[in-house]
């Protein structure tokens, strides 16, 4: 793929549903037809949409998944694992055993495997690495932050032992040693890949927010259709900690996203957030 700013897009957000393109292409086909596009930006989306659909790539589905979609697969895969171990409870997930071994291993492995590849920097790596270090010189011209920071983020990516942060040397030594070449475990710990997402999100919220400014965070998926299969296992306080366990850690990744690297100060950059519906109810008497 070329280094260009539409197949960044592609990379970075993925791409929509091939069962849904026409109908997508429709109604922004709808809203500039019917003069309700002041901007361009509906006809920018409706000739993105046709290049897409016209995209041997995208037909035959050899596009790489979107980072973004990586980066949510793990946020889920880890707050819903680590939410369930809150609770205390006789049930079989939450006691050492087989299956809870079995399934824990493959968790972490899973998510190790998924956060890893995003520091890939092999030149046809489809990954965060290298397209922070095709922007980095931009964003740093764009004053999205710090450039203190934006240097910081690009010693990380550089792979200089003396410079990287020690929590997400152990986290790759462990993804790069244990999983990939059956060695002895480098000593990584959870808090060492909480570290290393936390990293990850804010590098994230930067691009993000250089890409696509003054877009609507991401919603997270409701915590109501994740624990639905775990309702005739546990109490209705039990789901309800889990979901509460869910939601504080949760919390903590968008803090991250928010948080300045060199400096520890909050911001306005979130990438994903809570999806919340408010209803207001009026009277008319």
């Amino acid at each position: 793929m070329k280094k260009t700013k539409e197949n960044f897009t592609l990379l970075m957000y993925g791409t929509i549903n091939k069962e849904i393109i026409d109908q997508e292409i429709k109604n922004y086909q709808d809203i500039v037809d019917g003069g309700h596009d002041s901007t361009g930006s509906a006809q920018e989306k409706l000739d993105y949409l046709k290049r897409l659909k016209a995209n041997p790539n995208y037909r035959n589905g050899s596009l790489p998944r979107g980072i973004e979609g990586i980066i949510l697969q793990i946020m889920e895969s880890y707050t819903f694992w680590h939410s369930i171990h809150e609770v205390d409870s006789n049930f079989f997930l939450v006691q050492d055993n087989y299956l809870h071994n079995l399934i824990n291993v493959s968790v972490t492995f899973m998510v190790s495997c998924e956060l890893a590849k995003l520091f890939n920097n092999k030149p046809d790596d489809f990954s965060l690495n290298n397209i922070w270090n095709h922007d980095a010189q931009d964003i740093k011209s764009a004053n999205i932050v710090s450039v203190d920071e934006i240097d910081y983020i690009s010693e990380q990516f550089a792979r200089n032992e003396s410079t990287r942060d020690q929590s997400i040397k152990r986290f790759l030594d462990f993804r790069n040693k244990s999983v990939a070449h059956n060695t002895n475990n480098t000593g990584m710990e959870w808090s060492d890949f909480v570290k290393t997402m936390s990293f990850i999100l804010r590098v994230w919220g930067i691009i993000d927010e250089f890409y696509s400014p003054n877009c609507f965070p991401k919603p997270i998926q409701l915590s109501r259709q994740l624990y639905k299969p775990l309702k005739p296992h546990f109490t209705p306080l039990q789901i309800k900690e889990m979901i509460k366990a869910r939601s504080k850690l949760m919390q903590d990744f968008f803090i991250a996203a928010s948080t300045n690297l060199v400096t520890g100060s909050k911001d306005s950059i979130k990438p994903f957030g809570d999806m919340k519906v408010t209803v207001n109810i009026r009277s008319t008497t």
